[in-house]
């Protein structure tokens, strides 16, 4: 081979590996600078630190938002009837069983509960407690006939530890209406009386019997909402005209408060000179408030039955299952008589100031509504109790911390 082609050859192969070393330069310098891909993870033999030994971590401070209303099935069973008391401050629920006519006690957060009595009072549909929990009337038809029993009867504790019992007597057959007053000494009752009916006032055992009031008319549900005061309401219908009466227990003065009114039902404020009423009207109900002094009707925005409704125990408001939705019908009867079942909201309102607030709908576990009877409510309204109309059953419903 000629040495000018070695050369040449030589020349062409340096020029080669020049080049070559330049982009491996270049190129490994450039990969080298990317950043790696994934995480990184510690070689087998180190251990990863715990929270504890980790440097410490300062979470932002919680904010507590507003209370959730809490919701509480109190008894299993149907019962007669409740009262809503306090024990140390403590809100405490006595109700009877429907079934066996047993007395339990349980606290409004669903707690402790235990059966107080075991005296046996088969197929109760009615008990009217007083307001102290220590007294009540049971209300039964006598086995085999159409007798109405009234058993006046106190809750006697043992005195050995067990369960104790009913200790009480007997009122007249056959009455159509009572209530107890509010300190649970006394009681009045509606009894029928050549063709028309009578009201009596009577110590809880039936002694000291005396007359208050009279009427050609038979019908008559009593209620004693305060301690100088008995209301007298006719027997409700769409299709009738009603009354409400008050009468004075100790001197037996009568004030007639509403006449007139088509399916009156109402409810006495305990306190005040004030009647939530409601009425049959050509599209369903109507709902209002009687100021007593001034005479003065005036219409409430929600829509419901006294039936459903509270005072709070200053008088200030009162609180109500509200129906979301009310069929058109002849009310209150097709309520009354089960044709139609409402789907209840629990609502508070203040007369002086119209202000009204949703607090919170009602179903059970199984989704299914509430309709609301017999509402009570404790001292500081941290807790509304009440019954289901259709189960019979007691709920609470907790509104406060």
């Amino acid at each position: 081979m000629p040495r000018r082609t070695k050369i040449i050859i030589a020349v062409v192969v340096v020029l080669l590996l020049t080049a070559l070393g330049v982009f491996l330069y270049f190129f490994l310098k450039k990969e080298s600078a990317l950043p790696p891909i994934g995480g990184t993870f510690p070689p087998p033999t180190d251990e990863i630190p715990s929270a504890e030994e980790g440097p410490p971590t300062t979470l932002p401070e919680e904010i507590p938002g507003p209370f959730e209303p809490i919701l509480r099935q109190l008894s299993k069973a149907p019962v007669a009837g409740f009262m809503l008391g306090a024990r140390s401050g403590e809100p405490i629920v006595r109700y009877q069983e429907r079934a066996a006519g047993n007395i339990y006690e349980i606290e409004a957060d669903g707690e402790g509960e235990k059966r107080l009595t075991n005296t046996t009072i088969p197929k109760v549909y009615e008990a009217l407690w007083s307001k102290t929990g220590s007294s009540l009337i049971s209300r039964y038809l006598r086995e085999g006939s159409e007798i109405i029993e009234s058993f006046s009867a106190r809750v006697v504790p043992s005195t050995s530890g067990t369960e104790g019992e009913l200790q009480g007597t007997f009122l007249p057959r056959g009455i159509l209406s009572a209530a107890l007053s509010p300190d649970g000494k006394k009681v009045v009752y509606v009894q029928e009386e050549n063709g028309g009916s009578s009201s009596i006032t009577s110590d809880i055992n039936g002694e000291r019997r005396e007359k208050i009031w009279e009427s050609p008319v038979k019908e008559w549900l009593v209620s004693w909402p305060a301690a100088q005061r008995i209301a007298l309401l006719s027997k409700s219908s769409g299709l009738a005209s009603g009354l409400l009466i008050s009468v004075d227990p100790r001197n037996g003065v009568k004030t007639l408060l509403l006449r007139a009114i088509p399916g009156l039902t109402a409810l006495i404020n305990p306190v005040k000179p004030l009647v939530l009423y409601s009425a049959s009207g050509q599209t369903g109900i109507t709902f209002s408030l009687l100021d007593e002094t001034s005479g003065r009707r005036s219409p409430i925005r929600l829509t419901t039955l006294p039936e459903k409704c509270v005072w709070t125990k200053d008088g200030e408001r009162f609180y109500c299952g509200v129906p979301r939705v009310i069929p058109q019908g002849t009310y209150p009867d097709v309520w009354y008589q089960g044709v139609i079942s409402f789907e209840d909201e629990v609502w508070s309102s203040a007369p002086d100031t119209g202000a009204d607030e949703r607090i919170q709908d009602i179903s059970d576990k199984r989704g299914l509504p509430i309709d609301l009877i017999n509402p009570e409510i404790s001292a500081d309204e941290k807790f509304l109790v009440f019954m289901d109309k259709k189960s019979g059953t007691v709920w609470s419903l907790q509104m406060k911390e």
